[in-house]
């Protein structure tokens, strides 16, 4: 057993963990633990074969003076290589293609070209109002501690509520056909698309403001990280109290001074627990009775939404774009999705040159049975498309490995990606919280308040932050 009794426990190395334990490490003593040699989870960068790749996450978005991630990384000095882009993706649909500029204007023109519409300047001028606004209002606090903070949290949204009532009722998708009166299918796919991005769901399912925080995202500050986006952890890792790598936490057990933490061969006493780990996995971890009855209550959330990803090396460098989507008409195999993003490391970027990180959502159960022939199947659709659309061929393919949401499970426990999708009936006060009823039990990451990404779960470690 380790002889000294931390202030914080924080399991899991994430984007959630590693920035809970850097906001920690400021006023308490703050240990962090990560399964993996490395920090990340989702937004690691693993080394294969002499080549570096990005396990997952790929874009650093919203990094803009003013805003919580900005203010966050300012705040903590952690500094890394990054390049602005002003371009954040490119969307390609069949022989269309969209270019998703930051400036307005840029982007107005292009869209306007593909998809014409009298109405468009007025649609994306909301749009961006909305993402303008919704960042500038931070007076809120969300707690489910007991009722009385609960109900007092649930007030503070009174600036979000009474500014954004209209855009929470209903569906984006009948928001949308309604002020378009009416929006050609193809439009309509290109804005289910991207809020499956952010959202990890189509416009049907969510509510206006959700899909208006989700198209706009290319509106926030884009910024291409050098050496991988393992490279932010690096620099975290240097503002932290203590990390424990390689350490895997299989049991946590309520203690009188807080909580015991095990791993395979050691024991850690910690006054507080903050969990990182997906609040759909973390429950195997405990069997304290209040612990269980409270994470099973969200459950219900879990999809089973994840990813299938694969990772390519080129042996040239072929001159291309940061971050593509490419859409298609039909959904690909074993997904649930028609659409492919597509990350290429920056020429000028010795360790991610020649590295290429491609994604789709896929569910876990669809990878239950008949598990390499899907592999190949999914690999062969992707590859062809990825051919097609951005003219690689055979020649230019050196290595290829891919990631099934087993693979995810091995490697940073957890099958489920990208957290709860932000769908109708899981938004504000349905979602768990960061400060939970369980005395000393906090959550942070992509599956508690407020969502997935860098700047959702950079919004629940603030509120972490308001409520300690």
């Amino acid at each position: 057993m380790s002889s000294s009794v931390k202030d914080f426990g924080v399991v899991g190395g994430g984007i959630g963990g590693c920035s809970a334990a850097v906001m920690l490490s400021k006023s308490y003593d703050t240990v962090l633990f990560e399964k993996e040699p490395y920090l990340g989870g989702c937004a690691s960068t693993f080394k294969k074969d002499g080549a570096f790749y990005n396990s997952g996450a790929t874009t650093f978005a919203g990094y803009d003076k003013g805003n919580i991630l900005y203010d966050f990384f300012e705040s903590h000095k952690i500094e890394f290589k990054k390049k602005k882009l002003d371009l954040a993706l490119c969307v390609v649909m069949g022989e269309k293609k969209i270019y998703r500029y930051q400036d307005f204007d840029r982007f107005l023109d292009s869209i306007n070209t593909v998809f014409y519409h009298k109405k468009n300047l007025e649609f994306w001028q909301l749009v961006y109002e909305i993402n303008r606004e919704f960042y500038s209002i931070n007076d809120y606090y969300y707690s489910q501690k007991d009722i009385y903070r609960y109900l007092s949290s649930i007030l503070s949204f009174k600036s979000v509520l009474f500014k954004f009532y209209r855009y929470i009722q209903g569906s984006a998708q009948d928001f949308i056909d309604s002020f378009f009166s009416g929006i050609d299918k193809e439009y309509l796919d290109f804005l289910d698309n991207q809020c499956m991005i952010v959202a990890q769901a189509r416009t049907k399912d969510i509510n206006f403001l959700t899909a208006a925080l989700a198209l706009g995202y290319h509106f926030q500050s884009n910024y291409y990280v050098y050496g991988g986006m393992g490279s932010i952890f690096k620099s975290m890792k240097k503002q932290i109290s203590e990390v424990k790598t390689n350490t895997f936490i299989d049991k946590i057990e309520r203690a009188d001074n807080g909580f015991m933490i095990h791993s395979a061969d050691k024991s850690y006493s910690s006054k507080n627990l903050v969990l990182n780990s997906s609040i759909f996995d973390s429950i195997n971890m405990f069997e304290d009775k209040q612990i269980e009855d409270y994470l099973k209550k969200y459950q219900r959330y879990d999809e089973g939404i994840s990813a299938y990803t694969l990772y390519i090396r080129l042996n040239t460098s072929h001159k291309l774009l940061h971050h593509y989507q490419l859409i298609e008409k039909d959904i690909f195999p074993y997904s649930i999705s028609n659409s492919i993003f597509v990350s290429l490391g920056d020429n000028e970027d010795e360790k991610m040159d020649k590295s290429i990180t491609i994604s789709i959502h896929t569910k876990s159960s669809f990878w239950q049975d008949s598990y390499e022939e899907k592999k190949q199947i999914l690999q062969d659709n992707i590859l062809r498309v990825l051919k097609e659309r951005l003219n690689i061929d055979n020649s230019m393919i050196k290595d290829i490995y891919s990631a099934s949401p087993y693979t995810f499970k091995r490697y940073i426990n957890r099958a489920s990606l990208g957290g709860i999708p932000v769908k109708k009936e899981n938004l504000f006060f349905r979602l768990p919280s960061n400060e939970t009823p369980i005395k000393g039990l906090y959550l942070v990451g992509d599956t508690s308040f407020a969502a997935q990404g860098w700047m959702g779960v950079m919004m629940g470690v603030n509120n972490l932050g308001k409520l300690l």
